[in-house]
């Protein structure tokens, strides 16, 4: 479900059904050029059908944190969302991304789905499994 598909009253009758949030990550720079822009952003929506498709109504999709890549600064401020979304009622946090994330611990998420070295898509049986792992407290 996308956070804008959620009205005050919707969110007050599921929240308890949707403890968990996606934070969508295009790792953007600046620097690519519009095609390359284009093949971060097809990616990432990729990364996300591996968690949106077979886990739609208890995952909230949130806006995508466009710029940034696996710098400090970035993984600190992928950190302090996680803990605001935490602060507002989630009970788990992930992470999409279109880049890989090495330091993903840094980043404060529950789990982090990002494409392999190869920039391949992580394999969608493997996501799967590792959401339910996490859902059942053995990640």
């Amino acid at each position: 479900m996308k956070f804008s598909e959620l009205s005050a009253e919707q969110w007050a009758e599921l929240q308890p059904y949707l403890d968990t949030a996606v934070l969508p990550v295009t790792g953007l720079t600046g620097a690519e050029m519009p095609y390359e822009a284009t093949k971060r952003l097809e990616r990432l929506r990729d990364v996300l059908d591996t968690i949106e498709l077979p886990f739609k109504g208890r995952i909230v999709t949130y806006p995508a944190v466009q710029y940034g890549d696996e710098t400090p600064a970035t993984l600190q401020q992928l950190n302090e969302v996680c803990r605001n979304l935490r602060s507002v009622g989630f009970k788990y946090v992930l992470l999409a991304s279109a880049i890989p994330l090495h330091g993903s611990e840094a980043t404060g998420a529950d789990l982090v789905v990002c494409p392999e070295a190869d920039n391949e898509v992580p394999d969608a049986g493997t996501v799967n499994e590792a959401v339910r792992k996490l859902w059942l407290g053995r990640a």
